[in-house]
């Protein structure tokens, strides 16, 4: 019953934030100067609220399975059900097609990069350009290991060195995507803009650390893994719905990849599927935890 209690809370309260999140988006900033409206509710809400949810998994994972840390990594991801290892299949291969947009897209990047001094533009230097590349070929590598690992999680298989390297390399992307998205955004006074989007890949990046944790037998695994992949799923809703509310009613002609950028419209669109591949193998570990 916990499971499912737990489950329910992530989704209700991701459905709530995202709501909130959007809310914020289309009226919680002022038109002329774009700076956040001083005590907007909504925006104060959705404090609380993701605070609620991190202070919440972290004590649920913390309370409610640190016993289950004692379990091999085949017992917490073995034996996953075949549609939810379809589905997880279909999330890696969407991950892979998203990321190879974002290196087609690549001289885009580079001028929304760029840095206009009067009538001259100074495009991104070369290690900045080599970052967003090899951002991207990790992108593509990272939703290869989730296909794979959703083929490895057949019934009756034993995890190697190289499962272990299914779920070590996305956490190495989303280090990589952590560093850039501060990189892009450190200048910017409002933390709001930013500050969910980095929870978000510190999240992500934590979940799939603790995936692997139990192939080192590190203390505490099971209890950071529960605790991660809920506030990821949490911040995936969040991120994602909030950016389709403000579409949807924003009554703009802007394209997302012209609002949000091209690598912040890609962005979203991961959020969208590593959210749910995380949200199938949480729901698979907490009922087997439960069994």
């Amino acid at each position: 019953m916990k499971n499912n209690l737990y489950l329910i809370w992530i989704l209700l309260a991701g459905v709530c934030g995202a709501a909130l999140r959007g809310m914020s988006l289309l009226f919680g900033y002022e038109a002329e100067s774009g700076l956040p409206v001083e005590g907007y509710l909504p925006a104060t809400l959705l404090i609380a609220l993701t605070a609620a949810v991190v202070l919440s998994a972290v004590l649920v994972g913390r309370y409610g399975y640190s016993a289950r840390s004692a379990w091999s990594f085949e017992q917490m991801y073995g034996g996953l059900s075949t549609p939810a290892r379809a589905l997880c299949m279909l999330c890696g291969v969407a991950v892979m097609a998203v990321c190879i947009i974002g290196l087609l897209y690549l001289p885009e990047q580079q001028l929304e990069q760029a840095t206009v001094y009067g009538d001259t533009t100074m495009m991104p230097g070369t290690l900045l350009s080599i970052a967003t590349i090899v951002l991207w070929i990790l992108g593509i590598v990272s939703g290869l290991c989730m296909l794979l690992l959703a083929v490895w999680q057949k019934a009756g298989r034993k995890a190697t060195r190289y499962t272990g390297m299914l779920v070590t390399i996305p956490m190495f992307w989303y280090c990589l995507d952590f560093i850039l998205v501060y990189h892009d955004n450190s200048g910017n006074p409002v933390l709001s803009d930013y500050s969910y989007l980095l929870l978000l890949l510190i999240a992500m990046m934590t979940s799939f650390y603790s995936a692997g944790s139990f192939l080192y037998s590190a203390k505490g695994a099971a209890s950071r893994w529960v605790a991660s992949a809920g506030i990821a799923v949490y911040l995936a809703f969040v991120h994602a719905g909030s950016a389709w509310i403000w579409m949807l009613r924003s009554h703009t002609d802007l394209t997302m990849m012209q609002w949000l950028g091209t690598a912040g419209a890609l962005r979203v669109y991961l959020a969208v599927c590593v959210g749910l591949y995380l949200l199938l193998q949480l729901a698979a570990s907490l009922r087997k935890t439960g069994e």
